[in-house]
């Protein structure tokens, strides 16, 4: 793959990763003020970021396949990863029918609709997850949306594993950009503390995602 077009696709994940990184900071403002807007559009803007990761790197489609191959090898990932899962791959594709689906399927039982708390011990404790629209258990840190739940720990745990890599990277493409990261001069470290390849294989493990 010709350079340019490989600093094209990792100047855009590592965008991603910060995109994700504000949204984290979004999320924790908002929920210290408990701020129900906030909190969804945090978590709303870090699935949207970590599809984008998905995409880019595991790409079910055919013609991405040699592209996002070829990124992993240079950023040592391997095929098993947690953001490599399906419910995060689709979580955007055709949503308005996706939508229709869950309402559909959840129709005359007990469903639960953007809903922030611990959930095990409040009223809606017997609710099953395929019948929660939208909601945030700041107990379990589950995040479920349209009956599918991301564990937030797991997952911003593999993005940083995956930016760290990005960031490596990056460091050596655009140096330039990094010395003029910070006011005071200082060139930020490049994700020394990137974990070896191998240890995505414990973090898929854990699971991103369950329904």
């Amino acid at each position: 793959m010709d350079m340019n077009v490989v600093g094209m696709h990792i100047h855009e994940l590592r965008n991603q990763c910060r995109f994700i990184e504000a949204n984290v900071g979004v999320l924790n403002q908002s929920l210290e003020k408990q701020a129900p807007v906030g909190i969804f559009f945090a978590l709303q803007g870090i699935m949207t970021s970590a599809n984008q990761l998905a995409r880019i790197l595991w790409t079910p489609r055919k013609g991405g396949k040699e592209r996002a191959t070829k990124l992993r090898e240079m950023l040592g990932l391997t095929e098993k990863h947690p953001l490599n899962n399906e419910s995060i791959l689709a979580i955007w594709d055709y949503s308005d029918e996706a939508n229709d689906r869950w309402i559909a399927q959840s129709k005359d039982e007990y469903i639960l609709y953007d809903f922030i708390g611990d959930i095990a011990n409040s009223q809606h404790k017997d609710v099953e997850m395929k019948n929660i629209f939208r909601a945030f258990d700041i107990n379990s840190k589950i995040y479920t949306f349209r009956g599918v739940g991301y564990n937030m720990d797991a997952l911003l745990k593999a993005i940083g594993d995956v930016s760290n890599r990005v960031n490596q990277i990056h460091v050596r493409m655009f140096p330039d950009q990094w010395k003029q990261a910070d006011e005071n001069g200082v060139v930020p470290e490049a994700g020394n503390d990137a974990p070896p390849a191998n240890d995505t294989k414990e973090a898929a493990e854990e699971g991103a995602a369950k329904e």
